[in-house]
């Protein structure tokens, strides 16, 4: 895979970082000359056999690189992953985005697989095991005769036990057998997709898989493929073979789906951040994993960014629209994503069929989302309580079945006399609307006695419903597009139109940029160019309304930071300035590719800057990994030595961070 010079340094600081200078070196190598064997990586790293081997033992490990045997050869050649190691840049965020929606074991089992690559889920199974009974002992041999460890006494009776109150940690599951809950956990990270079974393909790069895929269909083309006929034949079997091929790494996920993920269950656990899920335990799901006790499981890094967007995307509708609107949003988002893989589809396997409807995307219904809501949310805030003459309800309600179009796209063929206009809004209204308020006579969600009504009359369940449906009609009404409600099924259906929504948020984010670097002005005159096209340098000042010297430094300015071009037209064959017109123009995909560029520079100094700290301060962090001394630094590290310590600990705090919210920006611009 071809990658930048910024990005390929990036990739390679961050894998020294973490697993070393031995990997990094082979991985750096990879990076600048293709694919090569291990006679050739020994080569041009000047290292031995052995450390080769033993370098590319941890990078396919840790998954890495690709690698792929010739069969006539019998040779293997190898090949950098530089998506996976980029990746290594959101280990944190992964991590923050499991233990607040899954839990703190969850979060443990996770984070054991990110430290080994991959594991067998008997492997995960013992290290749980093994670990909560350290937690348990370190508790018990911290607590004797009902004394906690601030040394105050306590007496069996008075509603502490065994004196370990103070260690705040009897949760609800702590009772519960370790093996138990390392199968329950195992399940729904599994189930929910964010560890995956590893197949005999998942370290082939799709060029080689695809290669291998074609070779085998050429056999029953022994005088080659002639006409179009064979040539769509052929793609349509290829994809398919890739789908089944990708639907390998699916089979342990959809036998868990099949039996626990989507019942309807109002049983819940409440996690220790304050929020609820599901509740996911069984002998079922425990009988189905003691079955596949040698599979071997990764993190999926494509569901967990489809995760981090669901993330993103609530916050930004915090920030715009309000709190309360933005839990809804999150709810429905996770729910939608049970049916979303990753985030951009795989075209070379995906294409749009005849009668494919995968461009109206997938949808969910008001219940699904109002099942799934916490009940601790208080849909009654952020929403007004107008008078119902004031509300045109088939604008309210109005049903959107298609997905707007991207600005600039065109409809190029003729329509036929009765088909309809992708996006019009010639459409019905959602009729169950009206029906929603005569729902939740059954207690749904989290309310058990129908019994219970508000002021007007309607029980808690159908207030809640209503209510709910409100945020999600703001959503939908939002001029961002946050949601489109798209049906009237189930008190109505709504989906999420990622590709124009995410294009709305790149604008925010790279009109922020710009503002930040050049001003209004030159906010402005970007956003002129990209809503105009090409315009000449004399109309552009009458446009934005500012005077043409003004224009002319801006405009250069811009053109050196690589965000506006040029076009030179000349009028004659001369080729003076004089007779030459000048077209100024915004080009958005070469504009974001920049930008992704330079932040990927950006993170590669800051972590050349941590180097550079950790080496001024070598002794002293040296001192502070000691054994002894880890974990009471500010006792033992006296003076001078504990000063510098914390001084480094602010410094590489700031300096992550920044790496992470640069990522924030690739993620926007390229991954999500």
């Amino acid at each position: 895979m071809l990658v930048t010079k910024n990005v390929a340094e990036l990739c390679v600081l961050l894998i020294s970082e973490l697993y070393g200078q031995l990997p990094s070196r082979i991985f750096a190598d990879l990076l600048a000359r293709g694919r090569s064997t291990v006679v050739q990586l020994a080569q041009h790293t000047s290292l031995n056999f052995r450390q080769v081997r033993h370098g590319i033992a941890v990078l396919i490990q840790l998954g890495l690189i690709f690698h792929n045997t010739d069969p006539d050869s019998g040779v293997v050649n190898y090949e950098a992953n530089s998506g996976a190691a980029y990746n290594l840049t959101r280990i944190g965020k992964i991590l923050d985005m499991v233990r607040n929606k899954y839990g703190n074991h969850a979060h443990t089992l996770v984070h054991e697989v990110l430290v080994q690559g991959h594991t067998k889920i008997s492997d995960l199974v013992k290290y749980f095991k093994d670990r909560r009974n350290e937690q348990h002992g370190g508790i018990n041999g911290a607590t004797q005769n009902g004394t906690s460890q601030n040394g105050h006494n306590h007496v069996n009776g008075n509603g502490v036990t065994n004196g370990i109150d103070d260690l705040d940690i009897m949760d609800e599951d702590e009772y519960m057998d370790p093996e138990a809950q390392a199968y329950d956990n195992l399940a729904q990270l599994i189930a929910a997709g964010i560890l995956e079974p590893v197949t005999r393909t998942a370290y082939q790069s799709p060029q080689d898989l695809r290669s291998t895929v074609e070779q085998e269909f050429m056999a029953d083309y022994p005088t080659g493929i002639r006409g179009s006929k064979q040539t769509s034949e052929f793609e349509r079997n290829v994809r398919d073979k890739l789908r089944e091929m990708q639907g390998e790494s699916t089979r342990l996920k959809k036998k868990l789906e099949l039996e626990f993920m989507y019942e309807l269950s109002s049983k819940r656990r409440k996690l220790t951040n304050g929020a609820v899920a599901n509740e996911f335990s069984g002998e079922k799901a425990r009988s189905v994993l003691r079955e596949e006790l040698d599979t071997v499981l990764r993190i999926n890094y494509d569901k967990c960014t489809v995760e981090l967007r669901n993330l993103k995307l609530g916050q930004y509708a915090e920030d715009l629209v309000g709190s309360t609107t933005a839990q809804v949003y999150e709810t429905l988002l996770a729910v939608l994503s049970r049916k979303i893989a990753r985030c951009q589809i795989d075209r070379s396997i995906e294409v749009e069929e005849d009668n494919d409807d995968s461009h109206t995307g997938p949808r969910v219904t008001t219940q699904e989302v109002f099942e799934q809501l916490n009940p601790a949310i208080d849909v009654s805030a952020g929403i007004g309580f107008p008078s119902e003459d004031t509300i045109d309800i088939r604008r309210a309600e109005k049903i959107r079945r298609y997905p707007p179009q991207l600005k600039g796209s065109t409809l190029h063929q003729e329509l036929e006399e009765g088909e309809e206009i992708v996006g019009s809004d010639d459409e019905d209204y959602d009729h169950s609307g009206e029906a929603a308020g005569n729902y939740g006579y059954h207690g749904q969600n989290g309310f058990d006695d129908v019994k219970v009504q508000m002021d007007d009359g309607l029980p808690v369940g159908a207030q809640r419903l209503h209510q709910m449906r409100q945020h999600l009609l703001i959503l939908a009404e939002s001029k961002q597009g946050f949601v489109r409600h798209c049906g009237g099924r189930d008190f109505g259906e709504w989906t999420v139109d990622f590709e124009p929504l995410m294009q709305h948020l790149k604008f925010v984010e790279l009109d922020t940029i710009i503002e930040n670097r050049f001003g209004r002005h030159g906010l402005r005159l970007t956003r002129i160019l990209r809503e105009k096209g090409k315009i000449d340098d004399k109309t552009l000042p009458s446009l934005a309304l500012m005077k043409k010297p003004d224009v002319h430094v801006k405009m250069a300015e811009m053109e050196m930071g690589g965000f506006l071009d040029v076009q030179e037209v000349p009028r004659d064959n001369n080729r003076t300035a004089a007779r030459t017109i000048f077209f100024w123009f915004f080009d958005l995909d070469r504009t974001l590719q920049r930008t992704v560029d330079n932040t990927c520079k950006s993170m590669v100094r800051c972590l050349e800057r941590l180097d550079v700290e950790r080496r001024k301060r070598k002794d002293v962090l040296a001192t502070a990994e000691r054994k002894d001394v880890r974990g009471n630094e500010e006792k033992l590290l006296r003076g001078y030595a504990y000063t510098e310590y914390v001084q480094f600990i602010d410094i590489e705090k700031k300096l992550l961070g920044q790496v992470m919210k640069l990522d924030d920006i690739v993620a926007v611009f390229r991954d999500y």
